[in-house]
């Protein structure tokens, strides 16, 4: 279904530590590893790492359309975005990506808008090709 799909590391913007679960995978890809809260409930989720794979799995009930609230599990901040979802309007979240750049998904259970941003775009691209080896040989940098 999604083995096609890119997987994306990602870091803490607070504390710089991966958020990598290599003990958990989703879509055969280690997962990333949060606290969560969820309507005064608190627990741990485990997203897939996969850009565009929406699978999860909680240790709290995941109701549609609630707001969740994710925690870095090392040094305990909240992960918030500067800007809320276009979509439902929700708070997005934010994970810095271990290559640069950051990535934004939506707090609001069952919302599928995420996006990627870059700050210095021909840095990242050039170490997300090296990495990927995702047509680094066809870019004409």
């Amino acid at each position: 279904m999604t083995k096609n799909l890119i997987s994306l590391k990602v870091k803490c913007p607070h504390c710089h530590k991966s958020l990598m679960d290599y003990s958990h995978y989703l879509n055969s890809k280690p997962s990333i590893k949060l606290h969560i809260e969820v309507k005064g409930h608190s627990g741990i989720i485990n997203l897939c790492a996969s850009y565009g794979c929406y699978e999860k799995v909680s240790n709290v009930e995941l109701v549609d359309q609630e707001i969740a609230r994710l925690f870095c599990p090392f040094c305990k901040k909240e992960m918030p975005s500067p800007t809320n979802c276009e979509d439902c309007g929700a708070p997005l979240v934010g994970f810095a990506l271990e290559k640069g750049g950051k990535v934004h998904v939506c707090s609001r259970i069952g919302c599928k808008k995420h996006y990627v941003t870059f700050e210095d775009i021909y840095d990242t691209l050039t170490q997300f090709y090296q990495e990927y080896d995702y047509g680094a040989h066809d870019a004409d940098f």
